[in-house]
C-alpha cells in the first residue's frame, strides 16, 4: 500500500472520529416574568458545527415582543438563580464568551433562523464553545441594553437531540 492511500485512510479515520464528539441539544425558552411567565416561547436547537469550530443555534421562537435582545449563556442551570455570563476563561476586549449574540425581533414576533456562534476573538487559539460546554448552563433571553429577561431555558445534561 502506498503512503498516499495510508495518509487518506488515516484522515478519514481522523475527521471522522472528531465528528462523533460533535453534540446537538434543544433548549425549551420559556417566559420568566409577567402574567404569562413559564409560558413556552418555542425552542433554541444548538448544534456543534463540523470540526467543533463554532456552535450553531437554531432559534423557532414565536410571540417575543419586537425590540432589541440579547443570547448569553449564564453559569449555573436555574432560570430563577442563573448567575452571571458564563465567562472561565476571563475577559476579552468588549465580550464574554458567555455573550453569545444580540439579535431585533420584528414586530410580528418570530425569532427564527440560524446563527453561528463565534469566539470573542478570531484567532487559532482562540476558545470556541461547543454544545457539551454548554449543557449544564442556562441560555437567558435578554431584553434591550439591559439586564432584564425575557426569557430562558436550561441547557440539559446528556446526549445528542436528533431535530424535532
Amino acid at each position: 500500500m502506498n503512503l498516499q492511500v495510508i495518509f487518506f485512510l488515516a484522515s478519514i479515520v481522523l475527521l471522522s472520529s472528531k465528528l462523533v464528539f460533535a453534540d446537538s441539544v434543544y433548549i425549551d425558552m420559556v417566559r420568566v416574568d409577567g402574567e404569562d411567565a413559564g409560558g413556552p416561547l418555542g425552542a433554541i436547537w444548538a448544534v456543534d458545527s463540523w470540526f467543533l469550530t463554532l456552535v450553531t443555534l437554531n432559534f423557532k421562537l414565536s410571540d417575543v415582543p419586537s425590540g432589541s435582545y440579547q443570547v448569553r449563556l449564564h453559569e449555573m442551570p436555574d432560570c430563577d438563580k442563573p448567575g452571571d455570563v458564563y465567562n472561565p476563561y476571563g475577559d476579552f476586549p468588549g465580550q464574554r464568551i458567555g455573550d453569545l449574540l444580540s439579535e431585533m425581533v420584528p414586530k410580528n414576533g418570530a425569532l427564527t433562523g440560524i446563527y453561528g456562534i463565534k469566539p470573542p476573538t478570531l484567532t487559532a487559539e482562540a476558545h470556541k464553545l461547543t454544545v457539551i460546554e454548554m449543557r449544564g448552563h442556562a441560555l437567558l433571553l435578554h431584553s434591550g441594553g439591559n439586564d432584564d429577561v425575557l426569557a430562558c431555558g436550561v441547557v440539559r445534561e446528556g446526549e445528542w437531540e436528533d431535530p424535532r
